[in-house]
């Protein structure tokens, strides 16, 4: 308001003024199209300012950064070192409370670890089952088995987080606005209370990244917090990477797949189509070229004076067809 007002006193409004006739005996009327539009942007800018105030609890989220994934490109594939140290994360660090109930041990095989360290891991947990006889029992788990999950059901995830129903990870990546670059600006982005804010709830933690800023997890990712097996350094910002990575990987487990047959897809694509180009070129050529004109007997020599008698008339078939037409 206050610049609309200034813009006003500066303004000369006769610059913006017009004069319209009605009729051309009645009066002379002036309108001030800058007025009238100074006017509505004022009545804009205060209805703008009115509504400022109204912000939805959605709105309340810090916006991430883009970062370079590699697997994200056409001729890259995901890096399997990192999904490895990435498993090896939510294995330790994750897998308290979140579930991955749509992947299978099997689906690690040869990408993050071989099959004896799979029925390793598998075996490590018990699943229910039913014996020869109908009985139901426990057995040690399999490859061919789900993931496990924390919790029996939602009602003991949520009274085990304050309320709080921790997600499935399966397809996290996909069902979060942002996929890779949200989780990752959103497991590095706790920070201190700032102040005038308000306390977060019981089991909450403030995270500008999260909708509403409050999170009903803790910060899990510290410096040091995974000891790789591999020895890489385990800096906070790393083990973020690795673990967002693995969960890229746990929502398109089957993304190199796909890009591999697509390179061999575009590769027998562009083969062929050079073959089919050169065979039209260089078979098919003389036959796209010729034209086939039919005289009328007895007609043939003025036709061949105008020059329309067919390419064809050079071969032995079509001149014996034109000598039997003018024998008849």
């Amino acid at each position: 308001l206050n610049q609309c007002s200034r813009l006003l006193a500066r303004t000369n409004l006769r610059n913006f003024s017009t004069r319209f006739n009605i009729p051309k005996s009645g009066p002379k009327i002036r309108y001030n199209y800058g007025a009238v539009g100074l006017l509505g942007a004022a009545v804009f800018s205060m209805g703008a300012a009115l509504m400022d105030g109204q912000i939805s609890a959605d709105e309340l989220e810090l916006g991430h950064a883009h970062m370079h994934w590699e697997f994200n490109e056409l001729f890259k594939s995901y890096d399997h070192k990192a999904l490895r140290r990435g498993f090896q994360v939510y294995k330790e660090v994750c897998q308290a409370c979140h579930s991955m109930q749509y992947l299978y041990w099997r689906m690690h095989v040869d990408v993050t670890h071989d099959v004896d360290t799979m029925k390793q891991f598998a075996a490590e947990y018990q699943y229910p089952d039913v014996d020869d006889e109908g009985n139901n029992i426990m057995r040690a788990g399999d490859i061919q088995d789900f993931m496990p999950a924390p919790y029996e059901n939602e009602i003991k995830a949520r009274l085990a987080n304050n309320g709080a129903l921790p997600p499935d990870l399966s397809l996290i990546t996909i069902a979060r606005e942002g996929g890779s670059d949200y989780l990752f600006a959103l497991l590095n982005g706790y920070e201190d209370l700032p102040a005038g804010a308000a306390e977060p709830g019981e089991g909450q933690a403030y995270n500008p990244y999260f909708h509403g800023y409050y999170i009903g997890m803790a910060q899990q990712i510290y410096n040091e917090s995974v000891d790789y097996e591999d020895g890489t350094i385990p800096y906070a910002s790393q083990i973020a990477k690795d673990v967002c990575e693995y969960l890229a990987w746990t929502s398109h487990p089957y993304m190199d797949e796909s890009k591999l047959y697509g390179m061999k897809a575009l590769a027998s694509i562009t083969l062929f189509g050079t073959a089919m180009y050169l065979l039209m070129r260089v078979k098919r050529s003389h036959m796209r070229l010729r034209q086939l004109a039919f005289a009328v007997p007895g007609k043939e020599k003025s036709i061949a004076a105008n020059g329309n008698v067919s390419s064809l008339s050079k071969y032995k078939q079509v001149d014996e067809m034109l000598d039997r037409a003018a024998r008849k």
